[in-house]
């Protein structure tokens, strides 16, 4: 963290010459503006930024949960899962949520395409599922948040910010990036509002994973009247409600699984 802040003072290449100016003439600053830095981040996690984020978890979670719920607790076809999948982010979270549509998709028609996916097919074997679970929840956050950082409206220092480029050894980041690869992002100049479009063309995608005459029966969860239906509906406890009912069904499908 410290070494970052050094970036700008240290106008030469990253490399050893770079680390030795740094310890000799920059290091000691640079510490105090990381301990600055993070003294205000702790700060804002104390009022309420980590709440904030727990809330968004809970919601990837009791989506990740409701997906390997329906998976595990029907013989229907992968096409009836993901139907149901869609009806419950409409009427019972209240939020749709296409990236995590896509991996949960994955998940439904057993795909392979990301080790999470990979990770969860297993889930009812694990010795701590729930962390499993939970974990994966945040591997979907750190992304969601990467969005929500994106910002088209100048602030003091007259910038704005997106962040282009991910340097991660995380295989599940990676795979979930991979997965729903972004072709662009649009940003409202009005708001930091950041709206992301995906390489995947969304009506198709559907139409391929549903068919069209399930499709057809979902149009309204799309248009701007499912919209605000959703945003009427939202409830941060609805969404703690559902996760603790499902922990509790999951925890009874999987002991009846491994008796």
């Amino acid at each position: 963290m410290a070494a970052l802040f050094a970036l700008s003072w240290i106008k030469h290449p990253l490399n050893a010459e770079w680390g030795k100016m740094y310890r000799k003439l920059y290091q000691e600053q640079a510490e105090a503006e990381a301990d600055r830095f993070l003294y205000q981040f702790y700060q804002n996690l104390d009022a309420g930024l980590g709440k904030a984020i727990e809330d968004q978890v809970d919601l990837l979670e009791a989506m990740l949960l409701r997906t390997k719920l329906i998976e595990l607790s029907s013989k229907r076809s992968a096409q009836n899962k993901m139907n149901e999948l869609l009806q419950f982010m409409h009427d019972e979270l209240s939020t749709m949520m296409i990236r995590e549509l896509l991996v949960c998709a994955d998940i439904l028609f057993r795909e392979g395409k990301s080790q999470m996916s990979q990770k969860l097919d297993g889930l009812q074997k694990k010795k701590r599922p729930f962390d499993e679970l939970r974990n994966c929840a945040r591997d979907l956050n750190m992304l969601r948040s990467m969005d929500q950082l994106t910002n088209s409206i100048s602030d003091h220092t007259n910038s704005s910010f997106y962040i282009a480029n991910l340097i991660t050894f995380d295989r599940d980041i990676i795979d979930i990036i991979q997965l729903t690869e972004l072709r662009a992002i649009a940003l409202r100049r009005s708001s930091s509002d950041a709206f992301p479009i995906y390489n995947q063309q969304l009506d198709i995608w559907l139409s391929e994973k549903l068919g069209e005459k399930r499709l057809s029966g979902l149009e309204n969860i799309f248009r701007k009247d499912g919209f605000d239906i959703r945003s009427r509906a939202r409830s941060r406890s609805n969404v703690k409600t559902i996760l603790q009912e499902d922990r509790q069904k999951l925890a009874c499908i999987i002991e009846k699984i491994n008796s």
